[in-house]
């Protein structure tokens, strides 16, 4: 159902087997429909496929009907795709990892493998089905097909549409126990790889067509269709990664679109735009209105020769000739308009349209607010408001991130042709951590003045560094400026500074203090 996100489908088998692995994948398909039929909903959606929302159907001036669609969800898709997902997501070692020293060439050769397998690429197709669809899969195995230069290791992007997992309520963390592919033919007969840590299981489920006597064949969409499997084949074999090649991604707890939520009151926003468009529309198409007027009569002749007489009327931008109907009778023609307000159906529109992007969590991207970098204007324009947001989802990207480097470690180590040597076979995934970049050129002024005071105060450049957001990779910002740091305090404190002594002595901060309250939104 729109509107409350993807379904996480569930079992409670505490491990999935070859005697239950087609009862659950039966189970969960029920769920699977769901959820597939939802994002093919909010893909054609951002693609502007919006059917007007009318209570009943137009019937004055029928023929005029403007169906407009001024596509709002394609709008907020490309500011979180871009805000949330423009640069790649880098590995970097934590500070605290056991023999940091060793494991720096390993996390460079993993940031490398990612790289050779398109990560950049791959991570704008990964981005596009989460913001649309609230969801997307990563499939992980070993390059069976290496060549020098080359990742060891594959990583594909699978539709939401044709993926699922399985997770199991016998685990307190509702660990995945099953990760699902499947496909479909012209017969509409499943083709489906399930894994679990230890197996995989193949399965071909042959669709009973006549038992089906309610599904509705189109050939085009295959989520709507609910068939009955009349036989199933299944065939087991190791699966020598030893984990669950399947990584599911996500980026909000509901699984929900980054638009799904405003569906309805963008439906409102093309009905505005429809509406003003018919009024516009209707007026130069005016119908004609006249009293006491006798039009000119024109005489034609039908198809057995007897002559007929009817008015001539006026059409737009023709002279009209009337005559008075009898004496004393002032005639009068005129076009029939409906008075709209326009300005104020507009400024309905415009607000309406702010208001769903502004609960969307889409800032204001015009000239009078990226130019400032003070608390007051970020507040106002909805970029700290984002930023917020996008901080949050981060930290739910690096778990997911996180799960996909266990499955990359372990392909690495099974996989034949990485070296013995390789220092990617030294790293566990406790040692990586995310970078996740995103641009952080707002509010400089107070980010800046807080790391420069909090050095000046004696604080470690790593603490100022990890708190404050304003660098992508802290461990590389430490390597290159941990010196120059650290020779920077020493001077400062080898002699007197009085650089804070004035003109601001009562701020920490300089020029930060008092933005807040000057923000045009808190006076509201």
């Amino acid at each position: 159902m729109i509107g409350k996100g993807r379904n996480t489908i569930l079992t409670s088998y505490k491990e999935i087997t070859a005697d239950n692995v087609i009862e659950v994948v039966t189970e969960a398909m029920k769920l699977y429909r769901e959820n597939a039929n939802d994002c093919q909903f909010l893909i054609d959606y951002a693609s502007g496929e919006q059917p007007l929302q009318r209570k009943e159907e137009k019937k004055v001036m029928t023929w005029v009907d403007c169906k407009a669609v001024d596509n709002v969800a394609l709008e907020i898709c490309d500011f979180w795709r871009g805000f949330g997902w423009g640069n790649p997501i880098s590995l970097v070692l934590r500070g605290d990892a056991k023999d940091a020293e060793a494991k720096a060439d390993g996390v460079a050769e993993l940031n490398y493998c990612y790289s050779a397998t398109g990560n950049e690429r791959a991570l704008q197709t990964l981005a596009d089905f989460i913001v649309k669809c609230g969801q997307c899969y990563t499939l992980i195995d070993i390059n069976r097909e290496y060549e020098d230069g080359e990742s060891y290791f594959t990583r594909d992007v699978i539709d939401p549409r044709w993926a699922f997992v399985v997770r199991s309520t016998a685990y307190s963390d509702r660990r995945v126990v099953l990760g699902v592919t499947l496909n479909i033919d012209k017969r509409k007969n499943y083709y489906l790889t399930a894994f679990t840590k230890d197996k995989r299981f193949d399965i071909k489920a042959t669709n009973n067509m006549s038992a089906n006597v309610k599904a509705v064949d189109t050939e085009d969409n295959y989520f709507r269709n609910y068939y009955v499997w009349s036989k199933m084949e299944i065939f087991d074999e190791k699966n020598i990664l030893g984990k669950i090649p399947i990584v599911e991604w996500y980026w909000e707890p509901g699984r929900t679109s980054v638009f799904e939520n405003q569906v309805s009151a963008l439906d409102n926003i093309n009905l505005l735009v429809s509406d003003i468009s018919n009024g516009i529309e209707q007026n130069i198409q005016a119908i004609w209105w006249s009293n006491n007027v006798e039009f000119e009569m024109q005489t034609f002749t039908d198809e057995d020769g007897n002559e007929y007489q009817v008015p001539k009327k006026p059409k737009n931008g023709d002279w009209v000739q009337t005559r008075t109907a009898r004496e004393g009778v002032n005639p009068s023609i005129q076009p029939l308009v409906m008075d709209y307000n326009l300005e104020g159906m507009n400024r309905t529109y415009t607000e309406q349209r702010a208001l769903v992007l502004q609960k969307c969590h889409v800032p204001q991207r015009s000239e009078t607010s990226g130019g400032s970098s003070g608390v007051a204007m970020d507040t106002a324009s909805g970029w700290a408001d984002a930023e917020s947001v996008a901080s949050s989802r981060e930290e739910i990207v690096k778990g997911c991130q996180l799960d996909e480097i266990k499955v990359v470690l372990r392909a690495v180590k099974e996989c034949p042709e990485c070296p013995i040597d390789n220092p990617m076979l030294r790293l566990v995934a406790s040692d990586i951590q995310p970078a996740i970049r995103r641009p952080k050129n707002f509010d400089l002024v107070s980010k800046t003045n807080a790391i420069s005071t909090l050095l000046a105060h004696g604080f470690a450049l790593e603490d100022c560094i990890s708190n404050i957001p304003l660098f992508a990779d802290a461990t590389q910002v430490i390597q290159r400026s941990g010196e120059g740091v650290s020779k920077y305090q020493e001077t400062i404190y080898s002699q007197q500074n009085d650089a804070e002594a004035a003109p601001n002595a009562d701020r920490t901060a300089q020029d930060t203090s008092d933005q807040v309250e000057r923000s045009p939104i808190l006076k509201q």
